[in-house]
């Protein structure tokens, strides 16, 4: 009686932090996709600059917010071990410390875009247009260490609920400004893939101060942070947060590193191959966000556990929520195979550009399993607090990808197939090789990281 309704609790947890998030990232989403729909009905042109720019963006930003993650883990193990004091110190000097990589990121985007898309091998006028886009875009980057902060604060906790509500208000407000900017109404001009860029900027900057004042004020928060102490910024915590998240953004820029590889090898192909290549992967993170929420879950259960020792508790949450996942992959894989020309008729009126994606579309399903492996068995062995491992497994899918994507579309002429092959061998792989590093620990591998055990053998 006891395990059904520790299994109960566990599953409510589980949704109670998970739907929120799930919605909030959706909401996000929903902001990539409004823009790209929005300017791919106006010009093609855009449509691939938006997603050039895009992909080395999102590889930063993800970069970033991985690093910030060891808040998040750190947080939760204190929370777990009912250490609240030591919860608010890594709260306090995260703010801080997670702003400085985003500074950083500003610089390089603002100043060195036009180098960087011309290495990516993107040729006027999409080259301009994606530069226009990412100047603008960039200042979001003064805000996103304090975002993340935030976020990850209220993860560990298991408050997810004002993520979600940040998420909405902040997507509403993207898509009006979307409208006035893009199209140039109320007396605005008509600032077409600049105005897309700055309707977001817009949006992020003007939701901020909820989540801010939510973190500090909210008393449901178990510990109270003092803004004199954010300021005063402990250097030396500082590093145990670093440490434990830099192993994740190592893991989320080697992996972008690859997706940088495919890009580059697609514009030498065709101009609108890149942007065909980001827009069938904007619509397969669909699955990812409808399933991330049970990833960001096992991650603050797993965390929270470890705290309390209790690892096999830890480890069945882990498995509890990959099969929630898998079920989401499912539900999507069917809707993506009724409806492929629907679903791309949203984002572009080109009908010939549907009838060529399509099939790609289909094939997306076939990655979607293994990727779902990949990311919530990925979060659960970091919210354990290895975050190594991810990193040392994402070495050897970075390796793969750029090695057999320039192998088929160069040597064997396959072109587009030929990345949507190696995205398949690449997650099929690791999802095996992290499954039996979780479900077996140290032993299966010979490697020191943190192994999942039965508590009683403790």
């Amino acid at each position: 009686m006891n395990e059904i309704l520790k299994d109960r609790t566990h599953v409510k947890n589980i949704f109670t932090i998970a739907i929120p998030i799930i919605i909030q990232q959706l909401s996000h989403q929903m902001q990539v996709w409004v823009d790209r729909a929005m300017l791919g009905h106006i010009n093609p042109e855009f449509f691939s600059a938006v997603g050039n720019s895009l992909v080395p963006y999102f590889a930063v930003t993800s970069t970033i917010l991985a690093i910030c993650s060891g808040t998040t883990i750190l947080i939760a193990q204190s929370v777990g071990a009912k250490d609240f004091s030591k919860s608010c110190k890594y709260a306090e000097c995260s703010f801080i410390g997670n702003c400085m990589f985003p500074l950083a990121a500003f610089f390089f985007f603002f100043f060195g875009s036009g180098w960087m898309f011309r290495i990516m091998g993107v040729q006027s006028p999409v080259l301009e247009y994606a530069a226009s886009y990412i100047k603008i875009t960039s200042y979001n980057l003064l805000i996103v260490g304090i975002i993340a902060t935030c976020t990850s604060i209220l993860q560990g906790i298991g408050l997810t609920r004002i993520i979600m509500v940040t998420g909405i208000v902040t997507n509403v407000l993207n898509i009006l400004f979307d409208w006035i900017l893009i199209y140039g109404k109320f007396g605005f001009p008509a600032m077409n893939i600049e105005g897309a860029a700055l309707a977001t900027l817009i949006a992020n900057f003007a939701a901020l101060p909820f989540l801010i004042i939510y973190v500090i004020k909210r008393k449901k928060i178990p510990f109270k942070i003092k803004v004199r102490n954010i300021f005063k910024f402990n250097f030396s915590l500082y590093k145990s947060v670093f440490k434990m998240g830099l192993p994740s953004g190592g893991e989320y820029a080697l992996w972008s590193l690859g997706n940088l590889f495919i890009v580059s090898f697609l514009n030498r192909i065709d101009i609108m191959a890149a942007g065909i290549y980001t827009l069938l992967f904007s619509i397969k993170g669909l699955s990812v966000i409808l399933y991330a929420g049970f990833a960001h879950a096992g991650l603050t259960l797993a965390g929270q556990k470890t705290g309390e020792n209790e690892h096999k508790q830890a480890a069945n949450i882990v498995f509890k929520c990959l099969s929630f996942a898998l079920i989401v992959c499912a539900a999507v894989t069917a809707i993506f195979c009724l409806f492929p020309k629907v679903i791309l008729g949203l984002f572009t009126s080109d009908a010939s550009l549907v009838n060529f994606a399509s099939p790609f579309l289909l094939f997306l399903t076939m990655i979607m399993f293994p990727q779902a492996v990949n990311i919530v068995i990925g979060y659960g062995i970091r919210g354990t607090g290895d975050t190594r491992w991810m990193f040392y497994s994402q070495i050897f899918g970075t390796i793969l990808v750029i090695v057999l994507s320039y192998t088929l579309i160069f040597i064997f002429n396959l072109g587009l197939w030929g990345v949507f092959i190696t995205s398949l061998v690449d997650e099929a792989s690791r999802a095996v090789i992290n499954t039996l590093r979780f479900w077996k620990g140290r032993q299966f591998f010979l490697l020191r990281p943190f192994v999942i055990k039965n508590s009683k053998t403790e």
